[in-house]
């Protein structure tokens, strides 16, 4: 699960091998498809910039360090890999700050800049990547699922016993949306807790709990993090279209 050519899942910062400077391998500010999303951005306090890409991106958005670091996997990896990082790259122009080469750590977590955190998600037809400044924000974490790809095979691998029971009582349609939610809500909280404690936690190790709009992680384990801070964090989510789509942050002041 620790390969490079996995998914782009946690936030970190202070990384030395970071390029800051680098040039892309044309005019990415031109290139770059990716845009300002209100929808997003809905999801997560103020101060977080958030992009994102429902079609594709082309290779000139990366840089020649994230080419070389991509090139070796496969095509939709790499598909994958250059629409997150146009998301990424869109965030980071628009907080003014230089071309980098965002690289990923040994457990696929992206390398953000110093002073800096951020958390990448792409899925089938749709790309994300939010972004804000450390001296503001503590910690983001924000994924996509397609609807219907949360099929029922999947569910007793991603829901708890309860979380189950409560599915099972719903139509047909609902229970597949309310899968999908606590797949996305689990997925946006492991990257964000990641920035802190720099290990995974388990789908059954927190259960999610819904309201209009947005929802709560509940401890069901020991965790890497502390119940007092995952206290602090503010689950919200949409359904756009195919997609769900969920954000998990806590601001610098919630620290604990």
């Amino acid at each position: 699960m620790n390969a490079v050519c996995g998914h782009d899942v946690a936030p970190m910062m202070n990384n030395p091998t970071i390029a800051v400077g680098e040039p892309s391998s044309t005019n990415e500010s031109a290139d770059n498809p990716a845009q300002l999303s209100s929808e997003v951005g809905a999801l997560f306090p103020r101060g977080v910039v958030a992009v994102e890409l429902t079609g594709t991106a082309p290779r000139t958005v990366l840089t020649v360090s994230e080419l070389e670091f991509i090139s070796h996997c496969a095509q939709k990896r790499i598909d994958d890999f250059t629409r997150g990082r146009a998301c990424a790259h869109r965030c980071m122009s628009e907080l003014g700050l230089g071309k980098f080469s965002l690289l990923a750590g040994e457990k696929r977590e992206p390398l953000w800049a110093p002073g800096i955190t951020g958390s990448i998600t792409h899925t089938t037809g749709f790309a994300a990547a939010v972004v804000a400044r450390r001296n503001e924000i503590d910690a983001l974490g924000v994924d996509c699922e397609v609807v219907d790809s949360v099929g029922p095979d999947l569910w007793e691998r991603i829901c708890t016993p309860d979380e189950r029971e409560r599915i099972a009582q719903l139509p047909e349609a609902q229970a597949q949306q309310q899968a999908a939610l606590i797949f996305a809500a689990k997925e946006a909280f492991y990257k964000c807790q990641f920035y802190r404690s720099f290990e995974w936690v388990g789908f059954e190790d927190v259960s999610i709990e819904t309201s209009a709009g947005s929802f709560r992680i509940i401890p069901r384990a020991h965790l890497p993090v502390t119940p007092d801070w995952v206290a602090t964090l503010v689950g919200r989510y949409q359904f756009r279209g195919p997609w769900v789509v969920t954000g998990v942050s806590t601001l610098i002041s919630a620290r604990l």
